[in-house]
């Protein structure tokens, strides 16, 4: 080989290392920057960046390093005179690329499993202990949609007259929801235990979903021998029609940073998290096909409201099928 081609080579392995120790530092500084972004949601310029994570780099360079990924749309500055904060770009690369999820120590997954066994007879209170674990482990919020009504199955149907115009009707699913709601209406001991009879010979082992549409089925066999039980069996299909999904919500307020002067976006997103649960389950019904865990950063949130947020969303399992998304 000619002396030529070995300069070439050795020329080629030189631009090979320094581009590799170029991203290296690229990585440490990108990490070093979303880092304290996530502890303080406070900008950082080069010298606080190099006294705080001992990087042992000129000023000059760090700064140099810190407009590449500028330009490369990692980096934002909010003012000309101030530090820099990681783009959505920067937090999704850390997420698939300079993190890993760790997995916690079996002690620390003792106590969560301990958490979720205490007091929890009931499938409603089994959801509202998880997104409080979820809420105390991240420090954020912690979401749990209950099971699916179009995959939760009806067990039992209960009537039950507690005022002379009102008629409570309780379903039971197979997954242990326990659903109640009240219509208008008055039945005689007798008409309550035919329609009850009725309801769960027809409604029992079918979807919630598909129950109204099953019993509307059924509605004109039902009228030729009591008209009143018809009616209210009507009133019962359109309540089956619009129950509606059912989500547990724990933390919300540690979304707000009260020495944060720019906390009022995230004060409008924990009235909407409060005021509008329907939203939130219609952006965690997205992640229904998705088996592993997902993390959708800032503005790939497809609501504008939760720009400022990311949700980290996995689907749990009954029977091995999906129930839910916490």
């Amino acid at each position: 080989m000619s002396a030529k081609n070995n300069f070439s080579l050795g020329v080629m392995n030189l631009h090979r290392i320094s581009l590799h120790t170029i991203q290296n530092r690229k990585t440490r500084i990108l990490s070093a920057i979303i880092h304290y972004h996530i502890k303080t949601g406070n900008p950082i310029g080069s010298n606080v960046l190099i006294k705080k994570y001992n990087i042992s780099l000129s000023s000059a360079t760090v700064r140099n390093l810190m407009s590449e990924m500028e330009r490369e749309g990692y980096l934002v500055q909010t003012h000309t005179s101030s530090g820099r904060i990681p783009t959505d770009k920067a937090y999704r690369l850390y997420v698939n690329k300079l993190v890993k999820l760790q997995n916690y120590a079996k002690k620390e997954e003792d106590r969560v499993r301990q958490q979720c066994i205490q007091k929890c007879n009931e499938i409603e209170s089994i959801l509202s202990n998880t997104s409080k674990v979820l809420s105390n482990l991240s420090q954020y919020a912690g979401f749990v949609t209950a099971p699916k009504t179009k995959y939760d199955v009806i067990k039992n149907i209960e009537l039950i007259q507690i005022s002379t115009k009102d008629l409570l009707i309780i379903f039971l699913t197979r997954s242990g929801m326990i659903k109640h709601k009240t219509i208008k209406a008055f039945l005689k001991k007798h008409d309550i235990y035919m329609l009850k009879k009725f309801l769960n010979e027809h409604l029992i082992g079918v979807s919630i979903a598909e129950s109204s549409k099953v019993l509307t089925s059924h509605l004109e066999y039902l009228k030729q021998h009591a008209v009143i039980i018809s009616n209210i069996a009507k009133l019962i299909s359109y309540t089956l029609e619009n129950i509606q999904d059912d989500i547990y919500i724990n933390g919300a307020a540690n979304v707000i940073d009260i020495n944060d002067l720019q906390s009022f976006e995230h004060i409008k997103t924990l009235i909407n998290f409060n005021e509008n649960k329907r939203q939130i389950i219609e952006i965690l019904n997205q992640n229904y096909s998705k088996q592993e865990i997902d993390v959708t950063i800032g503005s790939e949130n497809k609501v504008k409201e939760f720009h400022n947020l990311s949700v980290i969303t996995k689907v749990y399992k009954g029977n091995k099928s999906i129930l839910g998304i916490l």
